[in-house]
């Protein structure tokens, strides 16, 4: 195992008092990884939380026991582990718990990771953190079946079903180990990556009825407005995944997603291939995430963002 995994996991085995963040509106990479080091470490009789500054999506409620993730209180632990954020600001309000701690560490796998404690194990080569924190736990001996379903569905949706670039053998091979233990995978590739709402699909079927393509079809971009969460009755949490749908077509090489969450506030979702960097757009705007997929937050109005992000693709493809 690597240097520094050695390192966390000999801290863990000293610690009692663990906290565990993820990021801000969590995916399920960020809350299966946690949730996953959570269960492995209350097997081990240690004392943990598991916190987020985000309610868990309802898509994932069942699946992950939310009533485990809390909000952090007044309260100093010995040793905080963020998981899944590439930057301090990524753990919104649960920022200042996780400073308080007596130890920091930090596990991801982003590419526009920025170093915010004194030990990190960042691997873009990982598909998932998901990945990293299966090293940390067979390493421990601490994976059960509960803990690898966990697992395997950060793996799962964080690699596109094992469809993204990002999936390499080792992908594979780690999934391969998590099957041993015997849960319904198929079931639960369904419940968190296949799985979709009526008023989701509403919302989709809306959206890309209003697709606009720039560049001869080598750009693509969908917005959803207050007004189309309106109507079909969702949440910007309900837009996840549907700007996969553009990056899909065969000759679109950057593909956009515009959420609206305030007056002029949206969150842009951005994904990418033939090489055309989507974390160099983001971090544009501060963001960041990887490769072929990030995200970042947008303000202005609407016409001037679509103009500014359309010039940032025309200029990489």
């Amino acid at each position: 195992m690597n240097d520094i995994l050695q390192e966390i996991s000999k801290k863990i085995n000293r610690s009692d008092d663990i906290a565990l963040y993820c990021h801000t509106k969590p995916d399920c990479d960020a809350l299966g990884s946690m949730l996953a080091l959570y269960v492995a470490l209350k097997n081990k009789g240690k004392n943990v939380s598991a916190y987020c500054d985000s309610p868990v999506p309802d898509k994932y409620k069942t699946l992950f026991k939310s009533e485990d993730i809390t909000f952090p209180q007044k309260r100093v632990h010995d040793l905080a582990i963020s998981i899944d954020a590439s930057s301090i600001d990524r753990l919104g309000q649960c920022m200042k718990s996780f400073l308080s701690a007596k130890t920091q560490i930090v596990i991801d796998h982003h590419k526009s990771f920025e170093r915010f404690a004194s030990l990190c194990y960042v691997d873009e080569t990982a598909s998932a953190c998901a990945e990293i924190v299966f090293q940390l736990l067979k390493s421990m001996k601490a994976i059960d079946v509960n803990v690898a379903k966990l697992l395997f569905c950060g793996i799962v949706t964080d690699s596109g079903c094992f469809s993204y670039s990002n999936t390499t053998k080792r992908t594979h091979e780690i999934a391969c180990e998590l099957l041993e233990y015997d849960f319904d995978a198929s079931e639960a590739i369904y419940q968190v990556y296949r799985s979709v709402t009526s008023n989701k699909f509403d919302l989709k079927r809306r959206a890309l009825a209003k697709a606009k393509f720039f560049e001869n079809r080598q750009i693509a971009l969908i917005c959803f407005t207050k007004e189309d969460f309106a109507v079909t009755n969702t949440t910007c949490d309900d837009t996840e995944g549907i700007v996969s749908e553009l990056i899909d077509v065969d000759c679109v090489k950057v593909a956009y997603a515009l959420s609206q969450v305030g007056d002029k506030n949206f969150k842009l979702s951005i994904r990418t291939k033939d090489n055309v960097d989507a974390s160099d757009i983001a971090m544009t705007f501060g963001g960041g995430g990887h490769k072929f997929a990030s995200g970042c937050r947008v303000n202005g109005y609407l016409e001037d963002i679509v103009e500014k992000i359309v010039k940032l693709a025309k200029d990489r493809i």
